[in-house]
């Protein structure tokens, strides 16, 4: 009796892999309707909780772990599509995908895609003005808070990656100017975080700050 109750347990397993075989990757193409499509995924789901149930011997245990990674993929690569301009491994921050299906391209920005997720901080705070709100660290938004109007400008124009000859244009200004303007602010800030690193004895320094020390350490030491 034992190897008839395998006979059969085979026998539905094989079954169930015949039924289950047929998942496809997801992509849409209008053919089915809300119904439709449903009762699909209501069959396969109870098909393979049979599977699961009718499971007895190491070798059909992975052949439903096999079956619910391959749902698994399937989920993961709807929720890419309905995301907005996401493609297969595009991070957000990495911008829009070129074959993204946003239209216009405009809206395939970063800050739009930030908007659209209802994330609204980077966008309520993206000016010159309010940019020390952007940095989480807070000795660095204190120190950038305290720089001028005209110097938080810039340093803007500068993170965007705007060059110098467009933010004089920008600005009304030569480039040689603004040049300058750059350097002043740049020195402003580097000497405060470097007293700030050097003195605040609390602060755990993380590599890059480390790094930044000792470099800044090295030109006071050459100029003197």
């Amino acid at each position: 009796m034992f190897e008839n109750e395998s006979e059969r347990l085979k026998t539905e397993l094989e079954k169930e892999n015949a039924a289950l075989s047929g998942t496809e990757i997801y992509k849409y193409d209008g053919s089915d309707t809300s119904a439709e499509k449903q009762l699909k995924r209501d069959i396969k789901a109870a098909a393979l909780e049979r599977l699961e149930n009718a499971a007895r011997t190491e070798d059909d245990f992975q052949k439903v772990i096999e079956l619910w990674d391959k749902r698994d993929a399937n989920r993961e690569r709807k929720e890419r599509y309905h995301e907005i301009c996401r493609g297969d491994n595009i991070p957000l921050d990495y911008n829009a995908d070129e074959n993204g299906i946003c239209f216009p391209r405009s809206i395939n920005k970063y800050l739009w895609k930030q908007i659209q997720k209802g994330d609204f901080i980077e966008a309520i705070y993206n000016c010159p003005h309010e940019l020390q709100e952007l940095i989480t660290e807070p000795y660095l938004s204190q120190i950038i808070s305290e720089l001028t109007d005209e110097h938080k400008e810039i340093l803007y124009y500068m993170i965007r990656g705007y060059s110098t000859v467009h933010i004089a244009q920008i600005r009304g200004q030569s480039d040689r100017n603004i040049r300058k303007v750059r350097k002043t602010f740049l020195n402003k800030i580097r000497k405060k975080m470097y007293e700030y690193l050097i003195f605040k004895k609390q602060h755990s320094m993380t590599a890059q700050e480390k790094k930044f020390v000792a470099n800044y350490r090295k030109l006071i030491d050459t100029n003197e």
